[in-house]
């Protein structure tokens, strides 16, 4: 399946045919859709030889309406006075409807409930146990939460979102409802499908890594070279102030999530660094941006180097800055480079990064946290580097630790982002979801172990994937994963090692392996032609057993048994 092709069962309690054409003009991905007449949830849900399961698809959408769910609810809504326990006992089924259907699709998506229409009913009793509908539909949406959120290929959306940012009077539309029974208008539903579609990307590991801003009326306000640090406008009783106080603290809390940050000003270095450092109402610390280029350079230039120093693929890069001159020539320099517009008012800065959806993240790894950090710890490394003239001296004094393990339940989260993120130093570049990468791990003539490593200076936490397959005493080599942030410090050698171990231990004369090219990682297939093991021709290669030996730095090695499972 070609990488931006995806498919999605879509099961509605409402007419859904705008919600699919919609869907089928994006130009994000070429969405192949299987759909069921409308008001056919419970049939469909319930019908395992239903046409609509007898292929797995990458995406199920499951959109209803409160009333569909729930006949108590439709009671509330005509005014009857109701038992809310019947209507957590018709959640509860529903939710073990969607529960018997999870193996049919990677990832299930269930729109929390909106009311179809505007309701403009009694105020005073909107949040009354027996009678309020608002009071009961969030009982309803919590409960849908508690039941189906822990489930990790379950997906609630939230669409009062959708309903905020369209405002309910362009959100609904009651003639739509009466003419063909859908209640939503073409905004409400593009609301939905950006949504979705950064959902999915997400999910695949395609979010956005990288944070680079401009200093001058983008963090702060005010031209800092010319009115001094101290007559900035951020924070204080000032509500540009603020906003941009504001909008520091969001940005804050995506770098705690695993967002990178990094400057790309022009300033003077010292001027600018003394006012991050100094001013008291400044969110962010220097120690929050991973590097900057601070200097009079070319913003697209200084871009680059950023990219380059931190190994970061352009197509991971977010540009923020006020100037629109700027940011025109980063789009045209850099165009892989995601270089949104900002608001021409400050005041709106922290509203419109609130809405981006490119740095979502469809799971938290304990190594997203700490992301920042690692990166700059690697700066020590580097310049540590430097000092040296022999590369394996380097790595010596760096008193590098290598664990292979065998892959824990806790550590997938991680493993699939490497194998969904990883473009360089990747032999395969396959593309997996939890439902596929589970399977393949659970399937006995495979093999799969992380690769951790640290140093002096810290944890580098998971930064490699090695498996294999293994049938008949024949060893092919699926994944070889490194961080391109590891890659040149001995430890892909050690892999190498590692099979070799491997095919000593089960007699086994050869591994071999397929090299699929792309156009970015070549980074493997140079380490593969330096080993002397790769056929030109065929892109394959054979690691032998017994030679090929690797000239390896002094590095402790911790690896697994190697026994049969």
């Amino acid at each position: 399946m070609k990488e931006n092709k995806v498919s999605i069962n879509i099961i509605s309690s409402f007419n859904n045919t705008n919600f699919s054409g919609l869907l089928k003009s994006s130009k994000n991905f070429t969405w192949k859709i299987n759909e069921v007449d409308y008001n056919q949830v419970f049939q469909t849900l319930t019908n395992s030889k239903a046409k609509i399961w007898k292929k797995q698809a990458n995406v199920t959408l499951i959109w209803t309406t409160p009333e569909l769910i729930s006949s108590e609810f439709k009671k509330l809504e005509n005014g009857s006075i109701i038992n809310p326990k019947k209507i957590k006992d018709e959640v509860d089924y529903f939710c073990s409807c969607i529960d018997s259907i999870k193996k049919y699709s990677d990832i299930v998506l269930v729109p929390n409930w909106i009311l179809k229409y505007q309701n403009e009913g009694n105020l005073t009793l909107s949040y009354s146990k027996y009678s309020g509908l608002e009071y009961n539909l969030s009982t309803m949406n919590q409960y849908l939460y508690e039941k189906l959120g822990k489930e990790k290929k379950f997906y609630i959306l939230n669409s009062l979102k959708w309903l905020i940012n369209c405002g309910a009077p362009k959100a609904y539309n009651s003639k739509l409802w009466y003419l063909m029974k859908n209640p939503f208008s073409s905004d409400f539903l593009k609301e939905a499908i950006y949504d979705l579609e950064n959902l999915y990307t997400s999910i695949r590991g395609q979010n956005k890594k990288l944070l680079i801003l401009d200093l001058d009326d983008t963090l702060w306000g005010g031209i800092v070279g010319d009115i001094g640090w101290k007559n900035l406008r951020l924070g204080g009783h000032d509500h540009l102030g603020e906003a941009f106080q504001d909008f520091q603290t969001k940005i804050k809390s995506l770098s705690k999530n695993g967002l990178l940050l990094a400057i790309a000003s022009k300033n003077d270095e010292k001027i600018a660094t003394e006012a991050i450092k100094q001013h008291p109402e400044m969110i962010l610390s220097i120690n929050d941006f991973v590097t900057h280029r601070i200097n009079w350079d070319d913003k697209a230039k200084n871009i680059s180097e950023i990219v380059s120093e931190l190994n970061i693929g352009l197509q991971s890069v977010v540009f923020f800055d006020d100037n629109p001159v700027e940011r025109d020539r980063v789009k045209k320099t850099l165009p892989e480079v995601y270089v949104p517009d900002l608001p021409k008012d400050p005041s709106d800065y922290l509203t419109f990064l609130s809405k981006l959806r490119c740095f979502d993240a469809a799971h938290i790894s304990a190594e997203d946290k700490v992301r920042g950090k690692l990166y700059k710890v690697e700066s020590k490394r580097t310049s540590l580097k430097t000092k040296f003239k022999s590369l394996s001296r380097w790595i010596e004094t760096l008193k590098l630790e290598i664990s292979i393990e065998n892959i824990k339940k806790e550590n997938k989260p991680r493993c699939l982002q490497l194998l969904n993120k990883t473009n360089q130093m990747n032999l395969s570049t396959r593309r997996l979801n939890e439902q596929e990468f589970a399977n393949w791990i659970n399937k006995k003539s495979n093999y799969l172990w992380t690769v951790r490593a640290k140093d002096k200076f810290g944890d580098y936490g998971i930064i490699g994937i090695l498996s294999l397959s293994m049938e008949n005493k024949i060893v092919h080599i699926v994944d070889f994963i490194l961080s391109c942030r590891v890659v040149g410090r001995g430890i892909e050698n050690v892999l190498v090692e590692f099979l070799k171990d491997f095919c000593r231990y089960y007699k086994i004369s050869k591994i071999n392996g397929k090299y699929k090219k792309t156009n970015k990682n070549s980074l493997i297939y140079e380490f593969l032609k330096k080993l002397n093991i790769i056929n030109e021709n065929k892109s394959s290669f054979i690691i032998l057993s017994k030679k090929n030996n690797v000239d390896l730095p002094k590095i402790k090695v911790t690896k697994p048994s190697l026994r049969k499972r």
